[in-house]
């Protein structure tokens, strides 16, 4: 279980709504969550990064509609250093409205992706024990990833990756899957988090910068079954961030390993051969 602390944002205090302790915000009771000590500095909870992002009071909850009929979630959270300040990402996903009524239906279409939307908050200096994170920017597009009206989902047992650029940004790489046919892919969803004054009206502190496929598993469609004549096979593929092009972001080789299904029923070993680079688009600003 998560503990989570508050976020002063305009003057105000935005915390979780299960502590007893309480401090006054405009009309309603707000609860303060002190961090343990100053070394233990607990993440905002994610009702509190949904109303930063949609300024919408969920009272407490992680999921739920808006007047639009949309509906709106926690995706990811993301802790990270830079530039000597440490900073908090909590990534929300926001359905298309047609698609409000029922989030999770079986048959929609694949094509209607989620919006993906940020709030990020600071350390405060001096640190301060009561209200440790400082609310620093939220956004409710920061691109388009998904499919059926669902985000691509969190993969756990792969580690976030990230590098830091010469111009002192933060490219991200989240660990994500989806199902196609049976097959779980194996993805990275890419994220670039500017840190420095935002000069124009298309700058944006977090931007989506696409999806590269790295790795799959097939277990839900091989053999098994006597039906099933298809073999199992199961990949992964490691990123490696080379130099700086003139886009100032890496080139991203994604080093495959294991097995992939050929033709005739049979697999074969992936090696140095199945190496992909991917490199950042400026026209369609996306990596490919």
């Amino acid at each position: 279980m998560f503990a989570y602390a508050c976020v002063t944002a305009e003057n105000h205090l935005f915390c979780p709504s299960h502590i007893r302790l309480f401090v006054a915000y405009q009309d309603k009771e707000v609860p303060i969550v002190p961090s343990d000590s100053l070394n233990t500095i607990h993440p905002p909870s994610p009702s509190s990064l949904l109303y930063l992002v949609y300024q919408k009071d969920g009272d407490g909850a992680s999921s739920y509609e808006m007047e639009s009929g949309s509906w709106v979630s926690y995706w990811y959270g993301y802790s990270f250093e830079l530039g000597g300040e440490q900073y908090f990402t909590g990534f929300t996903a926001q359905t298309p409205d047609e698609y409000a009524a029922s989030p999770h239906q079986a048959g929609a279409a694949p094509d209607p992706k989620v919006t993906i939307g940020q709030a990020t908050v600071v350390i405060a200096h001096p640190p301060n024990r009561l209200k440790p994170w400082l609310f620093q920017g939220s956004d409710q597009f920061v691109g388009e990833l998904g499919g059926f009206a669902k985000p691509n989902e969190i993969d756990e047992g792969r580690a976030p990756q990230s590098h830091v650029t010469v111009d002192g940004k933060l490219l991200l790489a989240v660990p994500t899957w989806y199902l196609a046919t049976g097959t779980r892919i194996s993805t990275f969803d890419l994220f670039l988090f500017n840190p420095h004054e935002l000069n124009g009206a298309d700058e944006r502190r977090w931007t989506y910068l696409g999806n590269l496929v790295a790795g799959a598993h097939n277990g839900a469609a091989c053999e098994g079954e006597e039906e099933v004549t298809i073999p199992c096979a199961t990949s992964t593929g490691s990123l490696e961030f080379l130099g700086q092009e003139t886009s100032g972001l890496p080139v991203i080789r994604v080093i495959m390993s294991g097995t992939q299904v050929r033709a005739a029923g049979e697999t074969r070993a992936l090696g140095p051969g199945d190496t992909v680079e991917y490199r950042y688009d400026t026209s369609s600003k996306q990596y490919l």
